[in-house]
């Protein structure tokens, strides 16, 4: 794959770009803010859509037993997943099914136990079905972050349900098994529901062990939305092991007339979960893996205090901006009005420390310019 090659987004309705428009962004800002790779789709899956598209009947469409299939053997071969495909549900996203499942398990007023710095949906989701979030930090060590035990179980009591997001965004984490472990003995002692949000497993840079391998009870989301780019597909894969928590799962969807029908993510996810999907995904993580370091490589040999932390997983780089930025006003300072360069800052992530995620699923020149970018501001401070 060419991944080198800029293609132009602006225009073909890309949220990223659009909002970089209507905020009246200048010409040349570097958008590098939500999770949408600005990397080539596979081939094997833009050729899916244009083959099914090439049927000219798009009514209802029906998901098949193959495709549960192979995404329950596709995880267990890259993370240990024990998933059974019979207990699969299909939601349209990650955020929509947690939102279901807070809805059908859990009531108003319950707390939902989040591990901060946290993706913002998990919070706003909870709020708007007036869930109470109830935080756990995550504590920063140098250039990763480690659990606070003693916090989490302290929590436990005050919560019905734990959101795990594992491979953590935004500090791309890699929970250990051991971490995985503790976490999970303490819900099942507590007796916590835990939802494992893993649509980044597939970007893991070592190796990764999901939920679902250490306690098979877990309910566990996964996409191809992330691995391949394809949020606009609308297809994620919600496994839920108790069969009781299943049916109430049904009722909430049945009650809010939910159906998935969508007619091109059965094409494009069979072709994602695949060995040309493989061989792909392997190709972009490891053109991602070196933009991190160059992009750390040119800040670290420029002298400029800024730290991007270790990248465990995700194409999400999350940039520690302390050594010169006191708040996320002098962030954005920093990196949109004198760099124009629009990452996400850690208010979004409610860190009260000067932090931003910058999608780095860009062509390598995005990075190198990024990164001069940032050092001519910061030379002449």
């Amino acid at each position: 794959m060419n991944f080198d090659e800029r293609i132009e987004r602006r225009n073909t309705h890309c949220v990223k770009y659009s909002q970089a428009k209507t905020a009246q962004r200048p010409e040349d800002a570097l958008v590098m803010t939500l999770a949408d790779m600005d990397l080539p789709c596979c081939p094997a899956i833009q050729q899916a859509i244009v083959e099914r598209a090439a049927h000219p009947f798009y009514g209802y469409q029906q998901f098949d037993e193959v495709l549960p299939e192979r995404v329950c053997a596709w995880a267990k071969a890259r993370s240990m997943a024990n998933l059974d495909p019979r207990t699969i549900q299909i939601t349209p996203s990650v955020n929509t099914a947690i939102a279901l499942c807070l809805r059908a398990l859990t009531q108003p007023g319950d707390g939902i136990l989040i591990q901060n710095p946290s993706y913002s949906p998990f919070r706003k989701v909870a709020a708007l079905n007036q869930r109470r979030c109830v935080i756990n930090e995550l504590i920063q060590k140098g250039d990763h972050y480690e659990l606070d035990l003693a916090d989490f179980e302290a929590k436990l009591s005050e919560v019905r349900m734990f959101i795990l997001c594992s491979p953590h965004n935004p500090t791309s984490k890699v929970f250990s098994p051991q971490e995985l472990e503790a976490m999970l003995s303490l819900c099942r002692k507590h007796q916590v529901l835990v939802i494992a949000d893993e649509i980044h497993a597939d970007w893991v840079y070592g190796t990764m062990t999901a939920a679902s391998a250490l306690d098979p009870g877990v309910m566990t989301i996964l996409s191809p939305s992330k691995t391949f780019n394809l949020q606009g597909m609308q297809c994620s894969f919600l496994f839920i092991p108790d069969p009781a928590q299943a049916q109430a799962m049904k009722r909430e969807c049945d009650a809010l007339a939910y159906m998935n029908n969508q007619t091109f993510s059965h094409a494009a996810a069979l072709a994602a979960y695949s060995e040309a999907g493989a061989a792909w995904l392997a190709e972009a993580k490891a053109y991602v893996q070196e933009n991190a370091r160059v992009f750390s490589r040119l800040l670290s040999a420029a002298g400029v205090p800024l730290k991007p932390m270790r990248l465990e997983s995700t194409f999400l780089l999350w940039v520690d901006c302390r050594g010169c930025c006191k708040n996320d006003a002098d962030v954005v300072d920093l990196f949109e009005n004198r760099c124009h360069l629009y990452g996400s800052t850690g208010s979004h992530y409610q860190t009260d420390f000067p932090f931003i995620r910058l999608n780095i699923a860009v062509p390598r020149s995005v990075i190198e310019e990024a990164a001069e970018r940032l050092i001519r501001a910061l030379s002449v401070r």
